[in-house]
């Protein structure tokens, strides 16, 4: 079977291959499954020119005629396609780290593969606050403008927590220090941290708190799935002290399906696989789906993944799947490393209430895409 495939290609300094991982995981599992690719690529830089993103979206559906555009954004950018999508009935596949929360009603042509950021979040907050903890929330200048601390505040509200106190860090590498989260640890009668960072501000947090030793991590830590992301923790020193982390998938994780990709991945590009890997994997086996039985069977659409099964919410045309506790601990190096340590099967009921609790009124937010930066 051919396919015509469209993709629009995120660029990411931390994450510089971003876009060729995502393609590489589409194009071998599509191979796998007798499915010959013919990709049609664009660059929309970080996500944030929504112009540029529609614009490059229909040159391809129109000049190109694909028969599928897949793109890595996050849901604020990806919902100026609907109405594109919708006018020419074509389907379009959104990777979506999950940091959002939708703003628009779901379209019939467009469903996200979402690594669940914000639902990871909450429990990890939930975990933060239980029996009623004073909690301080530490987030980078980042990671502070998507949902990730919203969520937070939702998850550890649900087990009786509060916050009391809150460190935002800088976001320029000269200027970054934790002198104030320090303060708040003294004063501010803490009993465990809510940590939300990614990308190079995480490495910078672990390294501040490595410098400090003992002192800065006398608490327990629970951590943002892309704080404790695999590829990330190589890079960061371990600073000592506890961190509990809530994520969608990692590379421990034991199923056939899993076996089968990491071999792929390892085997053909001579690198571990990673989170961008597992979302175009993932994206093959959808659009096998919607070239087989069309998009609108995607609905009630199911499949095994190797972060085990992954459904499509019939409301939210997002996807749901099992979300992993796990602590990050120190490797023979000093650096840090993921060890799952259980999982948390998650239901369509707990999905649509996470993705329908929309914070009221006016709020911030970024413009480029979640770890494009």
């Amino acid at each position: 079977m051919h396919a015509r495939i469209g993709i629009l290609l995120p660029r990411s300094t931390d994450y510089p291959a971003m876009g060729y991982n995502i393609t590489d995981g589409l194009r071998l599992h599509l191979q796998q499954k007798g499915i010959t690719p013919e990709f049609f690529m664009e660059n929309i830089g970080y996500g944030e020119d929504a112009k540029l993103t529609y614009s490059v979206a229909e040159k391809l559906f129109l000049s190109q005629n694909i028969e599928v555009l897949i793109l890595y954004s996050t849901s604020f950018n990806a919902e100026p396609l609907y109405p594109l999508a919708n006018a020419l009935q074509k389907p379009v596949i959104i990777l979506d780290a999950g940091m959002q929360l939708p703003g628009s009603a779901a379209s019939p042509h467009c469903y996200h593969i979402t690594l669940q950021g914000v639902h990871a979040c909450r429990i990890a907050g939930q975990m933060a606050g239980k029996g009623s903890k004073k909690v301080l929330m530490a987030t980078s200048f980042y990671d502070g403008g998507y949902r990730g601390p919203y969520s937070y505040d939702r998850g550890l509200s649900e087990a009786g927590g509060s916050v009391c106190a809150n460190f935002v860090s800088a976001y320029k590498i000269a200027e970054f220090n934790i002198a104030s989260y320090m303060d708040h640890l003294q004063h501010a009668g803490a009993e465990s941290v809510a940590a939300c960072f990614s990308s190079y501000l995480a490495e910078l947090f672990f390294k501040a708190l490595h410098q400090h030793n003992s002192a800065a991590v006398p608490l327990p830590f629970y951590c943002s799935p892309f704080m404790a992301e695999e590829q990330l923790l190589e890079n960061c020193q371990y600073p000592g002290g506890t961190f509990y982390a809530v994520v969608p998938w990692g590379r421990s994780l034991q199923n056939k399906v899993q076996e089968n990709f990491l071999h792929t991945i390892a085997a053909e590009k001579s690198k571990p696989a990673n989170i961008f890997h597992l979302l175009g994997w993932e994206a093959a086996d959808v659009v096998q789906q919607l070239l087989q039985e069309g998009v609108a069977s995607l609905a009630h659409f199911s499949w095994e993944s190797p972060r085990g099964t992954v459904a499509f919410h019939p409301a939210t045309h997002y996807t749901y799947a099992p979300l992993y506790e796990g602590m990050i601990i120190g490797d023979e190096n000093g650096k840090c490393r993921l060890r799952i340590t259980g999982s948390n099967t998650v239901s369509a009921e707990e999905h649509l209430k996470v993705m329908t609790d929309i914070p009221q009124g006016v709020v911030s937010g970024w413009t480029n895409n979640y770890l494009c930066i």
